[in-house]
């Protein structure tokens, strides 16, 4: 079972690795992501151009195509970039093993951040339905949208999930790049513990 990832990666991948590489799973599970990382950008594209004098809405409906669009891009763009970053750090400590069996596993690493996704659409579009878009000074928006609970909350929650994701991308290249725990920890821990403190930064700066 593929959700058996998320409670027992270890195991997982150890049984993956027996297998011939498949990346139609991850192709399936970055597609939900997109999907629901396109709605998201959908709402928030629409609420900012419904707050728009008329004249220049009808102009800016193209932001919504190119909102989600960016969106679906986005995804798979983060896909190869955390993939080729684990790879190349792997490699520097001694990794073996080829860069289609660390896409494959990567992709399984998202799930946690297909259920954050699902989240941060209700939170954001909460969120975003009480905004005041007609606000001259970007300063003063920016402020009012870190503060706000709801994008408080989603940030909060997607530190966790990508605690969650980042627990499962060191069996991922343990198994994928047969490396130690250790040489694991260092692959995944340090470009995504700079990702949380970035995280931690903005709801710091939120709070403050």
């Amino acid at each position: 079972m593929m959700l058996e990832v998320l409670t027992n990666p270890g195991g997982f991948f150890e049984k993956k690795m027996k297998e011939e590489a498949d990346l139609k799973p991850s192709f399936m599970i970055l597609g939900i992501m997109a999907l629901v990382s396109a709605i998201s950008a959908y709402i928030i594209t629409s609420k900012i151009i419904g707050s728009l004098p008329s004249d220049a809405a009808s102009f800016a409906k193209i932001g919504i195509a190119i909102g989600i669009i960016g969106a679906i891009i986005a995804v798979f763009i983060m896909w190869l970039v955390y993939s080729g970053i684990f790879y190349l750090i792997s490699s520097l400590l001694g990794g073996q093993g080829n860069f289609k069996r660390v896409l494959e596993f990567v992709a399984y690493g998202f799930l946690p951040s297909v259920l954050g996704s699902a989240i941060s659409l209700v939170l954001t579009s909460k969120a975003y339905s009480s905004f005041d878009f007609s606000v001259q000074d970007p300063t003063l928006l920016e402020k009012a949208i870190l503060s706000d609970p709801y994008i408080m909350a989603s940030t909060a929650i997607g530190i966790l999930l990508t605690l969650w994701s980042a627990n499962i991308w060191v069996f991922a290249m343990m198994h994928s790049r047969n490396l130690t725990v250790k040489n694991a920890l260092i692959t995944v821990g340090v470009p995504m513990g700079l990702y949380v403190i970035y995280m931690l930064y903005t709801l710091y700066k939120a709070l403050s």
